[in-house]
């Protein structure tokens, strides 16, 4: 057999696998659509006391309406723990600023992290959890996260709907800012991302979590030693999950769809970004290495070119598009409710050829860029920061 027929064939097999994981990732996502209408679980009648907990770190365009959206939460006892890692950054100006527009919500801006982390977002997260000595629940949110009114009376009421359970995590959608990057942005987090969440979800228990929105109980995070497990790791919204459940809780996924606004405005960052985050899976996760089994666009190209174009093939690489095109519009519109990104999903083939090259290049070393730094992923996921 001859490579360019044994490529052939390989290639047929990974267009084979992406058409019935489209199918697969369909029904999963109509399955969770039909969770997300199943009316708000009961909070306990006294509800419990929850800590709102929102590392910051430079102010974006959105900020001052993400943050605003988690203080209109329609729940009676909540506190909201802020921190920066200094007074001179510009995000410590917009928690003060709200103080006088919510003058009833207990607010506190902490500045500075603890010591000894190498993971300054988890430093911070350290520092909040000391201040939050009399809540029952954590709830750790990203500063580019907005929310629905509901949104905390949802998590409440899941998390404390059984015993066991530990922890909740929320999927994410993305929208768009204008730019080219910030669509392909959109496109990985609605089309790749969220769709390979909700069928994880369906096919097995979940041990890990995400880091746009996670709420804890305290006993689960006592259980694991604290934020302090994970002052070193990269990855720590996963490990967060991992931990909690190597504990014996469980770890559900959220009905709440929270949002985050892709700002990337240069293709650079994009491929930045993307590349920190396969490098992350591949060293906390290895089996994340077989979503390139499931990159339709490119095993049909890859299959378009090593049969020469047949008629086979060429049908092939149709059927792929209109089904990536279709699983794309379905899961944006339907499931996300974001009706004007569903009309950018003409362009996931296309973002799919550039994530394939963003896999092989995460092949090919342990180093990444994050918030201005250049770390190495050594083993168990720990990271340290590269001098020079």
């Amino acid at each position: 057999m001859t490579a360019l027929k044994l490529l052939s064939l390989l290639a047929g097999a990974g267009v084979i696998t992406s058409l019935g994981y489209y199918g697969a990732a369909t029904l999963a996502a109509l399955s969770f659509a039909r969770r997300t209408g199943q009316p708000i679980p009961q909070p306990p009648k006294i509800r419990p006391k929850v800590a709102i907990l929102k590392p910051l770190r430079g102010r974006s365009e959105r900020l001052l309406a993400n943050l605003t959206s988690y203080l209109e939460l329609d729940y009676p006892r909540a506190e909201y723990l802020f921190a920066v890692p200094s007074y001179s950054d510009p995000a410590a100006e917009v928690p003060c600023a709200l103080r006088a527009r919510y003058k009833f919500r207990p607010m506190t801006l902490i500045v500075g992290g603890a010591p000894g982390c190498a993971n300054r977002k988890v430093a911070k997260l350290i520092r909040m959890a000391e201040r939050a000595k009399g809540d029952d629940i954590f709830v750790l949110s990203d500063a580019d996260i907005s929310v629905d009114r509901d949104h905390l009376d949802r998590l409440v009421g899941e998390l404390c709907a059984e015993e066991q359970i530990g922890a909740i995590t929320c999927l994410y959608r993305a929208r768009h800012t204008g730019t080219f990057a910030s669509r392909l942005e959109a496109l990985f987090v609605n089309t790749d991302f969220a769709p390979q969440v909700m069928l994880s979800a369906a096919v097995e228990p979940m041990r890990y979590a995400l880091g746009a929105t996670i709420a804890l109980k305290r006993k689960a995070l006592d259980a694991i030693g604290g934020f302090e497990r994970i002052k070193d790791l990269l990855a720590d919204d996963y490990y967060l999950g991992k931990l909690i459940s190597d504990a014996g809780f469980e770890v559900r996924l959220s009905t709440s769809i929270v949002t985050t606004a892709s700002e990337e405005k240069a293709l650079r960052g994009f491929w930045t970004r993307q590349l920190r985050w396969a490098r992350t899976f591949r060293t906390a996760r290895p089996a994340s290495l077989a979503t390139i089994l499931i990159n339709g666009p490119f095993w049909a190209t890859i299959f378009l070119l090593a049969s020469a174009a047949s008629p086979v093939s060429a049908g092939a690489l149709a059927l792929v598009l209109a089904s990536r095109i279709g699983m794309s519009w379905y899961v944006v519109r339907r499931v996300l409710q974001l009706p004007d990104e569903a009309l950018e999903s003409w362009l996931a083939p296309f973002k799919d050829l550039v994530m394939a090259a963003i896999w092989f290049g995460s092949l090919t070393g342990n180093e990444v860029e994050w918030g201005g730094r250049r770390l190495r992923i050594i083993a168990g996921g720990v990271m340290r920061e590269v001098n020079g």
